[in-house]
């Protein structure tokens, strides 16, 4: 019989939540020392629950859960520091985006605790800051590296030629990038941006929107061709604004 879990006082953020039944839901933690967590808080949607304060994204709570199998009970739940959201509205599709792609490709149970740093400097700057596409493009980048899916950077693909910033190049998620003429006319990479999308320097527009769509290719590859969510949303926004 597997061992009875028991974490105390854990950080973790709400990723996701589904109801479960009438009173209680399922929630889709990502929490610091132990990655995805899938817990259910009993009686979350009743008035009086403990929980039902904290039952909502982008806050930083100090959870403690318990049990056997991979769908633990939620014991207790508190607010870390302030008893807010870090996000305002105007950044909320953004940090929706990474809880979407923290569903789609971590492990549950599995720690990524430098992830879960990212994560939160990413949610504590994007209110104050005006680089938020630069962020989203170091955590997306920091997330496949950690899943095992990294973009090779530094050398061609299937070789060990460096990668040189006088050429350019096309890029395959499986392989990585492939030497290119300069006078090619299908979708291309500078050696240049290559090197600086590494160092993550997002300094120049042209590069930050190389990395973009380098982060999105490459995830649409892993997803299997699967549309996010929020790309749907994202789009209806635009069409509608």
């Amino acid at each position: 019989m597997t061992d009875r879990v028991i974490i105390e006082n854990e950080p973790v953020f709400i990723i996701h939540q589904r109801p479960y039944s009438e009173t209680s839901q399922i929630l889709n933690l990502f929490s610091k020392n132990h990655g995805r967590v899938d817990v259910i808080a009993k009686g979350s949607k009743r008035p009086k629950s403990k929980f039902r304060s904290f039952m909502q994204p982008f806050m930083l709570l100090n959870a403690s859960w318990s049990g056997r199998s991979q769908l633990k009970t939620l014991r207790n739940v508190e607010a870390f520091k302030d008893h807010k959201s870090l996000i305002d509205s105007d950044h909320f599709l953004s940090a929706l985006y990474m809880n979407e792609l923290i569903l789609n490709f971590l492990s549950n149970a599995d720690p990524y605790p430098d992830l879960f740093e990212i994560y939160y400097e990413v949610l504590t700057q994007l209110n104050s800051s005006d680089q938020h596409e630069s962020m989203l493009r170091i955590f997306e980048i920091r997330l496949l590296e950690e899943i095992g899916y990294a973009i090779n950077f530094q050398t061609e693909a299937l070789s060990s030629k460096k990668i040189e910033s006088n050429q350019f190049y096309r890029y395959e998620p499986e392989q990585g990038f492939h030497l290119l003429s300069e006078d090619s006319q299908i979708n291309k990479y500078s050696g240049k941006q290559i090197n600086h999308i590494q160092e993550m320097d997002f300094s120049d527009t042209e590069t930050l929107l190389a990395a973009k769509k380098l982060t999105r290719e490459t995830i649409h590859f892993h997803l299997g061709g699967r549309e996010l969510m929020t790309r749907k949303m994202y789009r209806s926004i635009k069409r509608s604004s």
